[in-house]
């Protein structure tokens, strides 16, 4: 008698911002590498757990979930028992990170008719500026504190325009709404190919960061061994060479040991702005 697969549930909140097939990658990989039968949940309204309803590690409804690192620390700050850390962590490719460290940046774009009059990031006082919701880090949380860091404060831009997510910002400015936003790199790195003209239109003209990397948190409930045998799997991906050329599509190259510790520069970052916020404006 064939034994019975141990079944995994997945969800992931990083999408429309980045691909939902990068998350369908993950739950196959783990599905063949694990030897389990994996589903996936998407939801797209938050980053994290919605602070309205259950929270799903609580009440045992996911096993792994993918999130923002904002989204992760107030899981902590929360105290919630039943999310772990799983100890690893995704390194993608950008021009800045050239020693292939885990995090991301958060790029500021510009449309490439700005960049006449816009050199550096001061350049943009008074601009009409794009983000996409006050608890994103790459999106504003880091903007403010680059702000504050040269002696500025939020009232530096002109006009402040919520867009409701990265790749609302990206077209936002792509249709010269906004001037300018910081957008996830990630997001912007993989979306290029479908904008207008693969987004020859939109220019970087600075990047941010790195930011603490996109947290993968687990149902505390598992089993030692499985816990054990998923951080295995991720950190060896790209061992093989059918499942690595596949992540490339998504600018990932590997995966690396991630801990506790490296989500404390996220409070560090959040504690530098607590009285620093956009303006209410609406998009």
């Amino acid at each position: 008698m064939t034994a019975k697969k141990p079944r995994l549930r997945f969800i992931t909140y990083m999408c429309p911002s980045h691909p939902v097939e990068l998350y369908e990658l993950f739950m196959h990989y783990i599905e063949e590498e694990v030897g389990c039968e994996a589903t996936l949940m998407y939801e797209s309204r938050s980053s994290g757990p919605l602070t309205d309803r259950s929270d799903p590690f609580t009440d045992d409804l996911v096993d792994i979930g993918f999130m923002s690192s904002s989204s992760y620390v107030k899981l902590l700050d929360s105290k919630n028992k039943f999310a772990e850390l799983l100890p690893v962590a995704a390194v993608f490719d950008h021009p800045k990170n050239n020693k292939g460290e885990k995090g991301y940046f958060a790029d500021i774009i510009i449309h490439v008719d700005g960049r006449k009059h816009v050199k550096e990031f001061l350049d943009l006082r008074g601009c009409r500026w794009a983000y996409s919701d006050e608890s994103s880090l790459s999106g504003n949380t880091i903007v403010l504190k680059t702000l504050k860091e040269l002696g500025e404060n939020a009232s530096f831009f002109g006009n402040t325009l919520k867009s409701g997510s990265h790749l609302n910002s990206v077209q936002m400015v792509l249709t010269k709404q906004a001037e300018a936003a910081a957008v996830d790199a990630n997001t912007l790195a993989y979306n290029k190919k479908y904008l207008q003209d693969g987004g020859k239109d939109i220019l970087v003209l600075d990047s941010l960061g790195p930011l603490p990397p996109y947290p993968i948190v687990i149902n505390s409930r598992l089993k030692d061994d499985m816990k054990k045998k998923l951080t295995q799997a991720f950190m060896k991906i790209s061992d093989n060479k059918l499942w690595s050329s596949q992540l490339k599509k998504y600018g990932l190259s590997k995966f690396v040991p991630n801990c506790l510790e490296v989500y404390e520069m996220e409070r560090d970052i959040q504690s530098a702005v607590k009285n620093m916020h956009l303006g209410p404006r609406y998009y």
